[in-house]
């Protein structure tokens, strides 16, 4: 099942769905294989992710640490999300992650927080927070 707006309610209640695990990414099977610098970027991109969720109150527990690298464990699951927070990452998160996979620069486009930023603002008109 894809996790979407539609089947939100239900996906609550599985507190332990992961939703987002690097390693499904850096550790795919690829001709030619991934190289260490597209696996690195994998890891600054999540870890991006993950801080912008935790300094806007997102998270229900502290995913990483301060200055805490990612690895091929590191993920998110719905638990690890507020409600609010898991429909920002439907809305806002996911949307930086498809600029990211048509970006030419994708160095540029893993930090561009004045993306997320304006989705992050986005979300809460919609929301009406």
């Amino acid at each position: 099942m894809i996790l979407n707006s539609q089947n939100i309610n239900k996906t609550i209640m599985d507190k332990n769905r992961i939703i987002n695990r690097i390693g499904w990414v850096t550790q795919m099977k690829s001709t030619p294989p991934l190289t260490k610098e597209y696996i690195e970027r994998q890891y600054r991109f999540f870890e991006n992710q993950v801080w912008f969720l935790q300094e806007n109150g997102f998270t229900t527990r502290m995913i990483l640490k301060k200055g805490e690298k990612a690895n091929d464990d590191s993920e998110i699951k719905v638990g690890d999300l507020t409600e609010e927070g898991l429909k920002f990452y439907l809305f806002g998160i996911r949307a930086w992650i498809a600029k990211y996979d048509k970006a030419k620069d994708r160095d540029k486009a893993i930090n561009d927080f004045a993306f997320i930023e304006k989705k992050l603002a986005e979300f809460k008109a919609k929301e009406g927070a």
